[in-house]
C-alpha cells in the first residue's frame, strides 16, 4: 500500500537501455494511477482517469483529481546510475 510517507528510489546500470529505463519508469507511474483508480472508485463512483479526463472542464473533477493525488502523491527519487553489469 502506498503511504504519504513513502518514496520509490529507481536506479539503474548505466548499461541501461533508455527504452527499458522508460518502461519501468511506466510501470511505476501506471502503479500510482491504479491505486488512485480504486479510491477514486470507492469515493467517487468513477475512475481517477475518468476525472482527470473530465477535469479540464468540470471543477468538482478538478478538485477531486487534486485530493486523490494528495492523498497517493506521485514520489519517485532517481539516484545515480551505477555500474553493476561491468558497462561504463
Amino acid at each position: 500500500m502506498v503511504t504519504k510517507d513513502h518514496i520509490i528510489s529507481l536506479q539503474n546500470d548505466r548499461g541501461t537501455s533508455y527504452a527499458a529505463y522508460i518502461q519501468v519508469t511506466n510501470e511505476l507511474v501506471a502503479a500510482y494511477n491504479e491505486v488512485r483508480n480504486e479510491l477514486s472508485k470507492e469515493k467517487f463512483g468513477m475512475t481517477y482517469s475518468e476525472l482527470v479526463d473530465r477535469s479540464d472542464h468540470d471543477a468538482e473533477a478538478k478538485e477531486r483529481v487534486k485530493a486523490l493525488k494528495s492523498y497517493y502523491p506521485q514520489k519517485i527519487s532517481e539516484c545515480e546510475p551505477k555500474n553493476y553489469g561491468g558497462k561504463k
